[in-house]
């Protein structure tokens, strides 16, 4: 089972994270944070339940239902800032309020937009790592999505599995959607779509599907990222560049796998016994 949609899950993590800003905004204190953060995995597990939802009743493909509903998000976005969350001191451009001080993830490197978000990052991978590998959850997870019969006979319900996957992962980009809004965005504006929930398909695939490898694989797609910004203002590279070498690192590395699963053996077929 492919959650697709991360991109509208971390979409509406924002939102939720935004909403929690724009409702506390000029009021001080280190509860608002600490209340952004749960609005935005609760965010992001409520838009996941859609398809999960379609999935267990229906039977509905989760990879369409999970993709439709990120262009819903983003459509949601450009809504809400050129009406309801509009600023009306941004003299028309469509963006809310900039969050006050104490809704913002503060920095942990001087004068770099490295916020509190990455260390956090890193302990969500090391405790997605500890639990897959360690837990009755993750093993569950992996045999269910391995043999779905086999974990059946073995007392594992499909669609309990089914729900708990799309949940949890719905809540991570719910995290990441609010943790990037309250770090370097500081507010809701129309390129905060920035397609990194489908980077993190080759995020994961990358790093061979192990929470470990996605924190290296996550490194070396940032370098891209930022190589690509930096290559548009130096030599003029096309933003479009950036994004074929993305899909080309994704294309060859799975096209890497067929000759390290699969072997090309000749075999010469010996003439029947008598035959002329």
């Amino acid at each position: 089972m492919w959650n697709i949609g991360a991109e509208g899950q971390y979409i509406i993590g924002g939102l939720a994270g935004t909403r929690v800003a724009l409702a506390t905004y000029g009021m001080t204190g280190p509860w608002i944070l600490p209340l952004m953060i749960p609005a935005g995995v609760v965010g992001g597990m409520l838009y996941a339940a859609i398809p999960a939802l379609l999935k267990t009743r229906l039977n509905v493909n989760e990879i369409l239902t999970s993709l439709m509903l990120t262009y819903a998000s983003v459509q949601l976005i450009y809504y809400l800032i050129r009406a309801p969350r509009k600023d009306p001191m941004g003299m028309g451009f469509p963006q809310t309020r900039l969050f006050s001080e104490a809704a913002r993830l503060p920095t942990i490197i001087p004068g770099t937009i490295v916020h509190l978000g990455v260390p956090i990052a890193i302990v969500v991978a090391l405790v997605a790592r500890f639990i897959m590998s360690r837990s009755v959850f993750g093993y569950q997870m992996r045999a269910v999505g391995a043999a779905p019969h086999a974990a059946r006979y073995g007392g594992f319900s499909e669609n309990r599995t089914i729900w708990l996957a799309m949940l949890v992962s719905g809540a991570l980009a719910g995290l990441a959607g609010v943790l990037e809004v309250a770090g370097p965005f500081q507010r809701m504006v129309p390129g905060f779509p920035t397609n990194y929930g489908f980077t993190a398909i080759i995020v994961a695939f990358l790093g061979r599907l192990n929470p470990l490898g996605v924190i290296f694989a996550g490194i070396v797609m940032a370098i891209t990222f930022v190589g690509g910004e930096v290559a548009q203002t130096t030599i003029g590279l096309p933003n479009a560049a950036t994004g074929i070498f993305r899909a080309m690192v994704l294309f060859f590395l799975l096209a890497g796998d067929i000759p390290v699963r699969y072997w090309l053996k000749r075999v010469v077929t010996q003439p029947a016994a008598g035959a002329a």
